[in-house]
């Protein structure tokens, strides 16, 4: 992670991405992300957006100079594990028995209506991702500081910026792909409605919401092992193999592409994250005008009788 330090605004987008795949970055944003798009499954942009959001309300602060801010969540790592595990198995919970969620007792043969939108608890994991992932936040306030000794604020606010967009950029093109390439319409992510029949009355459950309350239940048990263990830095072989390969790889890209100016990285940058925000509002359009349709033809047929 040395290459952040350069406070550069391209090392600190591409340090962002390599820190996605930092022991406490991975365990926790990843798991979370994909629990959150399979409950999402149409309008995933937003959702992301949202998830960033959230990442950023914790990261940009400390990147900007609130170092009581990550010297708090440096000191109690191990219960924010514990508290973010336990969130995270409540999660679980709510995904099948929750307010918003498809499991509730129906009548037999009425089909169960299934809300997909969950913006409140999309921008909280993010928080919570943000401050499980704050034991990278001392090397972005590192080149922050290079930045604004420089005497540039635009620049270092800027810098954590990017950071904190690299991190989030992967789970950004995967929306991009998914959204581009309908995914939301195939049988895997469409899934079905499975019924259960407790004491008499059927019960509902979609399979993607029982996949992403498995997904949350497990993450959210892992969390809070290594959280009673101690040991919150831990991280298998492979996956420590795979840092320093994306380390050693950004590295030798940042060597070939350093001469472009930092202006034309900083409007590249900011123009991805426009578009990507063009994507999700387009998209929620989308969706809206087929509701405006609806609301329309029930006054005509109202206007009818």
């Amino acid at each position: 992670m040395e290459l952040i330090f350069s406070a550069s605004i391209l090392a600190a987008f591409l340090a962002g991405m390599v820190a996605l795949f930092a022991p406490c970055c991975i365990t926790v944003l990843l798991p979370a992300y994909l629990a959150s798009a399979f409950r999402e499954k149409k309008n995933i942009i937003r959702m992301t957006l949202l998830f960033f959001l959230g990442i950023a309300v914790v990261l940009i602060p400390i990147g900007l100079g609130a170092a009581w801010l990550a010297s708090i969540f440096q000191d109690f790592h191990k219960e924010m594990y514990l508290i973010g595990g336990t969130f995270m198995i409540i999660l679980a919970i709510f995904s099948i028995f929750g307010k918003s969620i498809a499991m509730i007792p129906m009548l037999k043969n009425i089909k169960p209506k299934l809300s997909a939108s969950h913006p409140k608890s999309v921008f909280l994991l993010g928080i919570l991702s943000g401050a499980a992932t704050s034991c990278c936040a001392p090397v972005l306030a590192g080149a922050v500081t290079l930045a604004v000794v420089s005497g540039a604020f635009w620049k270092a606010l800027i810098v954590t910026f990017a950071y904190v967009f690299g991190m989030v950029f992967p789970l950004f093109l995967a929306a991009y792909f998914y959204d581009k390439f309908k995914l939301e319409k195939s049988k895997i992510i469409q899934g079905k409605v499975m019924e259960f029949r407790i004491r008499g009355k059927d019960y509902f459950i979609h399979s993607t919401n029982l996949l992403a309350a498995g997904i949350f239940f497990l993450i959210g048990i892992t969390m809070v092992v290594l959280g009673f263990s101690g040991d919150t830095y831990w991280a298998p072989g492979s996956q420590v193999a795979v840092g320093n390969f994306l380390n050693r790889t950004t590295i030798s890209f940042f060597e070939i592409a350093k001469g472009v100016p930092e202006i034309i990285w900083a409007v590249l940058i900011l123009g991805l994250f426009g578009y990507f925000i063009y994507r999700a509002v387009r998209k929620s359009t989308e969706l809206e005008l087929p509701k405006e349709g609806e609301a329309e033809a029930k006054e005509e047929k109202k206007s009818c009788h």
